[in-house]
This record gives C-alpha cells, sequence and structure tokens, in this order.
C-alpha cells in the first residue's frame, strides 16, 4: 500500500562505516538515493535495512532505538529543519526522524495497519513476518515494547518475552539443570548425569572466535584420574563424547561440534570414583568460554553426595566374665555404607579396604598371642589381627568388600585382666571413612539371648565385653552366710596340727593370676619357718597340690598362700568350692581358740572371714573318760581301776569335738596315784607313781616331769637316781608298753625333796617303737 517502504532501494546494499567503540554506524545514503530517484521512484521517506553485527558477550539491557540509550543521528542537508539534525529517538518512535508519532500498532499478524500521528498521516504501514525482523507492538500510551523475533537458535514451541526484539539487547546467560547420581557411597564407581539447559543459544565460537568450552567445576568428592580424553557415557548431540577431566581442580572440561539451542536439554553422562570421605553436595557451577554465565546452584543439590558411614548394628560382648580368664571377644557389625576396595587419592596406585579398629578393650590382654586369630564365617576379614598391649587397641584388616545392611560376626581371643571392672567403652573406628560418631563409635553388647549360648554368663551386664566379675565369698541358702570353715586335727600341745579350710568362690582360681589367700592370728604355734609348710588340695582331689606357700611369720600367725595352677569351677556360672589342708605345731601349753580371720585377693579384696569361736581351755572341754560308775569328774579311781582290772576302762581321750575350733589347745592335765613298798624306818622304800595326762606327752615339748614333797629321806642328793618304767594296766586304760622295761637317770635334790626327769628321750623311744 501507500505505507510501503521505498522500492526504489530494494536489494541494494551500502557499505558503512562501523566503529566497534564507541558502536558508532555511518552510512552515506546519497548514492542510494540517486539511484531511487533516478529510477522514478519519488520521494523516499520510508527505508528498510538491516545490518547483521556479532552479539557482545556481555549481558545488557535493551539497546534498541528508542530506549534512550541507543539513538539515530539524522545528519541531513539543508532541507530539512536545523532542530531535526541530530535528533535522538523518544520512547515509542520506530521509523524516521522526522515523524513523532505517539503510537504505532504492527503486529505479526497484521499485513497491513494504519499508523495515526498528531499530523494527520495516515498512510498504511506495511507488517513484515519475516525471520529477524523486528516490530514493535505497543498500545498503552508508555508504549512498553513487546517484540517477537526469530526461532533459529531456538525449540518451536519456545515463547519470545517483553523487549527481546530491541536492538542489542543481549541475555544474560544463564544456565540451569539437574545432576543426579547412581551412589553415595563412599569408594563406589558413580555414573553422573547432569542435563544443562541454556536460556541463550551457546555457539561453537564466540567473539574471539576460538572454540567455546563449557566447564562444570566445584565436582569434588571423586578420586578419578586426570584425562584429557575422558570417555563421556552419553553426550547429547552436538557435544563431544570426550571430555577433559581435572581431579585436582575438581573440574570437566565440555566441548562442543555446534550450536547448543536455547531451551534444550543436553545431557552428559561420566563415570567417576567416590572419594572415602564423607560430604555434603558439592556446590557445583557451569562456565562457558567468553559468557558470563549464571548457574541456578539448586537444581544440583545432591551432586557428589557421600554418605557417612554409620553401624546399625555395633555390639562386642564376650564368652566369660572371669578374671585371668580366657575370654573370646565376639563383635557383631550392620553398615549402613558399604565398606569398599578405597583409593587414598586419584593417583594412588595401590588401594586398599578399610581397617577397622576396636579401642579401650581396657582390661583385655594378649601378650603372649600379639596376632589373635580370628573366627568369622562371613570371609571379609582376615584370618589374623593385630594387638596392641601398650594401647589396649585390636586392628583388623578386609579382605573383601562389606556390604551395607548385611550382618557380620567375627570373634578374637583376650585374657582378662585381674582387676574386676565394669565393661569399658569399647569404640570402633574406621580408616579412610567418615563415621556418623567421628572418629569413634561406641559399641553395645548383645541382649539377654547371648545368655543362653554362653553358660558362664551371670547377668546382663556380663555380656558387655571385658565386664570382669568381682569375686567373692559364696554364700549358702537361705541363710546368708558364707560357705567357709576351718577345722585342726589335734588338740593337744606340741602336735602336728593339720588345719583344714574350706571355701566357695564366685570365680575359679586362674594360676596365671596368682590369686592368694591368706589365714590370720594362727597364734603360738611352734612352726618357725614358711619352708616347713606344705599345703594340700583335699577338693580338688589332684596328683599335685596347685597352692604354694607365699610367706608365714610366726609371731602374727600369717600364713599367705598362693594358687599357682588352675582350680576349675564346679558349676558354669563360676561357683568354685575350695579345700585346702596344711600342718602347724601346736604350742607347748593349753590356749582358748584364737579368732581367726580368712581373706583372699582374686583381684579384688574378699573378706575377712572371722571366726566367732573362742573357746577356754580351762573351762570347758575336758576331755576325760568316764569311769566306772559313769561319772564325768576324772578321779583316781580310774588310775586303780587301770591297774587292778576289775573294769574295762573307756578308751583313752581323743578330743575330737575340738576340731571345729582351730589351735583350740587343751592343757597337759595330770592326774597321779602314788604308792611306796614298805613304811619302815631306814628301809630302802621304792615309790611307784602312776602317772595320767589328758593329753599325750611327746617328746617335741622335751616334757620334765617333777615330784614334789619327797622330803625327810636319807638319799643324798644325786643327777643320776635311776628311775624304771613299768608296764601294767588291763584293757585300752593299760599303761604304755613301749616304754616298759626304759630307765632314766633322774635329778634328786635331797632338799626340799624333789625329783625331776626329762621324758625326751623316753618319749623318742616309743614314739620311734610305734606305740
Amino acid at each position: 500500500g501507500a505505507g510501503g517502504f521505498n522500492a526504489g532501494v530494494a536489494a541494494q546494499t551500502l557499505s558503512a562505516s562501523w566503529l566497534q567503540s564507541p558502536g558508532t554506524l555511518t552510512m552515506n545514503l546519497t548514492s542510494l538515493l540517486s539511484s531511487a530517484t533516478a529510477s522514478g521512484s519519488g520521494v523516499v521517506d520510508r527505508l528498510l535495512f538491516q545490518v547483521t553485527l556479532i552479539n557482545p558477550t556481555a549481558s545488557s539491557a535493551s539497546r534498541g532505538p528508542c530506549s534512550g540509550s541507543v539513538t539515530v543521528n539524522c545528519t541531513s542537508n539543508s532541507t530539512l529543519a536545523s532542530s531535526n539534525a541530530v535528533r535522538p529517538c523518544s520512547a515509542g518512535v520506530g521509523v524516521g526522524c522526522t515523524d513523532n508519532r505517539t503510537a504505532v500498532n504492527v503486529t505479526l499478524s497484521q499485513s497491513v495497519a494504519t499508523i495515526a500521528n498528531a499530523g494527520g498521516d495516515s498512510r498504511p504501514m506495511v507488517g513484515y513476518a519475516l525471520p529477524g525482523i523486528f516490530l514493535i507492538n505497543s498500545t498503552t500510551p508508555n508504549l512498553a515494547p513487546t517484540v517477537y523475533y526469530s526461532t533459529d537458535y531456538a525449540p518451536a514451541s519456545y515463547s519470545a518475552a517483553a523487549g527481546d526484539g530491541l536492538p542489542l539487547r543481549v541475555y544474560n546467560p544463564i544456565i540451569s539443570g539437574t545432576f543426579s547420581q547412581t551412589s553415595s557411597n563412599p569408594c563406589d564407581q558413580n555414573t553422573i548425569q547432569v542435563t544443562l539447559n541454556s536460556n541463550v543459544p551457546i555457539f561453537q565460537t564466540c567473539g574471539s572466535g576460538v572454540d567455546v568450552t563449557i566447564t562444570l567445576s566445584g565436582l569434588l568428592g571423586t578420586v578419578t584420574p586426570d584425562s584429557s580424553s575422558f570417555l563421556l557415557g552419553n553426550a547429547t548431540a552436538p557435544l563431544s563424547s570426550t571430555a577433559v577431566w581435572n581431579n585436582t581442580r575438581s573440574s570437566l572440561v565440555l566441548t562442543a561440534s555446534g550450536t547448543l539451542l536455547l531451551g534444550t536439554d543436553y545431557v552428559v553422562t561420566f563415570a567417576v570414583q567416590n572419594q572415602a570421605a564423607s560430604k555434603p553436595a558439592a556446590s557445583v557451577s557451569v562456565s562457558v568460554t567468553s559468557l558470563s554465565v549464571v548457574t541456578v546452584p539448586s537444581n544440583f543439590s545432591n551432586a557428589l553426595y557421600i554418605a557417612m558411614l554409620d553401624w546399625t548394628v555395633k555390639t562386642a560382648s564376650q564368652s566369660t566374665p572371669w578374671p585371668c580368664g580366657a575370654n573370646t571377644i565376639t563383635v557383631q557389625l550392620q553398615p549402613t555404607v558399604s565398606l569398599m576396595l578405597c583409593k587414598a587419592s586419584a593417583t594412588d596406585s595401590n588401594p586398599g579396604y578399610p581397617v577397622l579398629t576396636l579401642a579401650n578393650l581396657l582390661g583385655g590382654s594378649s601378650q603372649v598371642i600379639p596376632n589373635p586369630a580370628v573366627t568369622s564365617s562371613s570371609g571379609v576379614f582376615a584370618s589374623t589381627g593385630a594387638w596392641n598391649e601398650t594401647t589396649k587397641t585390636f586392628v583388623l584388616n578386609l579382605t573383601s568388600q562389606m556390604n551395607a545392611s548385611q550382618l557380620y560376626t567375627f570373634s578374637f581371643p583376650l585374657n582378662n585382666q585381674k582387676l574386676s571392672q565394669n565393661a569399658p567403652n569399647i569404640s570402633l573406628a574406621t580408616s579412610r571413612l567418615t563415621q556418623v560418631s567421628s572418629p569413634y563409635a561406641i559399641m553395645s553388647a548383645q541382649g539377654s539371648a547371648w545368655m543362653s549360648t554362653n553358660s558362664k554368663l551371670n547377668s546382663t551386664d556380663e555380656i558387655a565385653a571385658l565386664f570382669i566379675r568381682r569375686p567373692a565369698f559364696l554364700a549358702s541358702a537361705p541363710t546368708g552366710d558364707p560357705r567357709w570353715s576351718v577345722n585342726q586335727s589335734s588338740a593337744y600341745p606340741c602336735a602336728d596340727n593339720t588345719i583344714t579350710v574350706s571355701l566357695t568362690f564366685n570365680v575359679p582360681l586362674i594360676g596365671s593370676c596368682g590369686h592368694h589367700i591368706s589365714i590370720s592370728n594362727l597364734v603360738n604355734t611352734g612352726t618357725t619357718s614358711p619352708s616347713a609348710i606344705t599345703v594340700s588340695s583335699i577338693f580338688p582331689a589332684g596328683t599335685s597340690s596347685p597352692y604354694v606357700v607365699t610367706s608365714w611369720t610366726q609371731s602374727t600367725g600369717q600364713l599367705v598362700i598362693t594358687a599357682n595352677s588352675n582350680v576349675p569351677s564346679t558349676t558354669d556360672v563360676g561357683e568354685t568350692p575350695v579345700t585346702f589342708s596344711f600342718t602347724l605345731i601346736n604350742p607347748p601349753f593349753g590356749q582358748d581358740a584364737p579368732t581367726l580371720s580368712v581373706s583372699a585377693d582374686l583381684g579384688a579384696p574378699l573378706g575377712p572371714l572371722v571366726s566367732s569361736h573362742n573357746v577356754s581351755y580351762g573351762t570347758t572341754f575336758d576331755g576325760h573318760p568316764a569311769d566306772d560308775a559313769g561319772a564325768a569328774a576324772f578321779t583316781d579311781n580310774y588310775l586303780l581301776n587301770s591297774l587292778a582290772g576289775p573294769t574295762t576302762p573307756a578308751a583313752y581321750p581323743v578330743a575330737t569335738t575340738f576340731a571345729q575350733y582351730p589351735l583350740f589347745v587343751v592343757a597337759p592335765r595330770l592326774h597321779t596315784l602314788a604308792m611306796q613298798s614298805t613304811p619302815f624306818p631306814c628301809a630302802s622304800n621304792t615309790l611307784s607313781f602312776a602317772v595320767l595326762s589328758r593329753a599325750p606327752l611327746l617328746a617335741r615339748c622335751q616334757p620334765l616331769l617333777t615330784i614334789t614333797g619327797l622330803s625327810s629321806t636319807g638319799t643324798a642328793s644325786t643327777n643320776n637316781l635311776l628311775a624304771t618304767f613299768l608296764s601294767g594296766g588291763t584293757g585300752a586304760g593299760g599303761f604304755n608298753a613301749g616304754v616298759a622295761a626304759q630307765t632314766l637317770s633322774a635329778s634328786w635334790l635331797q632338799s626340799p625333796g624333789t625329783l625331776t626327769m626329762n621324758l625326751t628321750s623316753l618319749l623318742s623311744s616309743a614314739t620311734a617303737s610305734g606305740s
């Protein structure tokens, strides 16, 4: 129509002058207009021309015509008004320099539009719908432009935005997308998928003409070696199938053989190996050569997240709580992530499995076996571990992978210490990996069901590894009194007295522990040297005694013995009754039963157990036999009956009732009967003495028999007064036949009439003859 552009200049070109800085395009229209006039086209006042520029790499706001930042200056000759010689286009003015149009309505859907203006010019203006031709469409007085542009570098469904058609408006490149991975497990092979989508096309070259590269940065957390030809698992064309991987810089550099369209998803997949240490998701950014790219980080929130190791099951239990006992520690583990073959770094050529360390195994020992054997049916653990006696740690290597959520069990031997203790806080550390409870996870014990397969355990507390039971004397039900006793074999002065001790412990006696038992207040004995004491085991019976004498102090009567070999328990839970004996020499005088105390050291002090018996030798347990009349008194009539033999006297008294009163010693009281052969003056008179002691007379006592009151005799003092011993009497009450016909040289003092005899040699002879 009448509003069309001047056909006389169609398809003609001009060489314009372009200054990149400050961005000025200058055209001399003289030759163009001369040609148009010559062709008879008439007035030339509507021009439509195109110039192609390369957009800047940096973003900018709209700088198109009428924006105030880009001006079209009409340099004219004298035919144009001087006021219009240099005129910036105001907002809303679409064409020309002599018109100041206030409203423009031209859209791509209209082929012809009427342009109204203040001057009444109503010539029609053609709207072109050509690729790359952007026209203004505004219906408001402010004339905010809505523009349309070509979809050469966008999908068909992509919609233009307001202002896109204004010349030299350049978008700020924004790249969004998604990031996914196949594994967050430490040390695992991880396939990364990245989807990129840009709001602007990314050309193969830009600005300098150098091929554009797309760099993904911040890919922290891998041990993947550097590669200049890193093979991609998938790459949407025109992206290249190889890239440059730099693990040190944590970057992947992509290249393309063509233009990446705006609004289009481009997918890249590649495989890396996760590092061992856990980490949060990486903060990944995308950069493009020569472009100032803004990345939308929220879309990459799960990039290279590596999970921490946690243990849904982590228990350490034991088989025995006994001090010095041979213990088996059983560990159960169930990891939340797989424990895989790991590289320490991208350049590590010798990857290894994580190493498990059990720490704080206080109270355990494995001095004899520094590399204890490991028992496990899973096949993932080494056959031996490494024990450190100083740090109390146990280190165990893996030989293959531990899978996530799978339960694993292994056991190893340790010896319990002597001292009792509560279970220590055993902790677990894992090399290479990061634990939730870093660096150590505190372990617990298995449940009460563990006791059903470990009968030595007596409570749920004892399930926990290295809980060591506190030794104790066991009490008897229902009284609760300790089950113990101390007895003796003899209550006679100077006699060999076998002391028998019975005790019951709640743990067995382990020889390697050197458990000590002490009996105190065994006073006034004739035993001087510890070498003279031998301890015999009565229960449990055996060919050799497990006990040795550690010390003997005669003055205080303290005997300490040590169990240097094992004394086993008689029940699964550790009940250990022991009975042992030793022999001491009784004092040569009577004494009350002393108050004895028994204590022990089995890793913890036990006792003392204190005897409550204090029997007086002077008032009780005389021990004399009954006479014919059944009287309790021990009278001379007994001696007469022994000599005359009209009846059978009672057996010689044996103080069996004194057994429960250790070191009660009866007094050697004598009962005598004296007779003579003649009553005549100056006659040689034979005196006969019948003597009965309520305690045996032993040579060890070296007894001196003294007879006093033999005054006014005619026999002068001498040391060799002969005494002849006789036999006689009837039945069990007869006099000792072993001394019959033997003689002793007695000491005689005429004044005051005292006869003294040392019976030692006589008694030694009697004992030697077995009488």
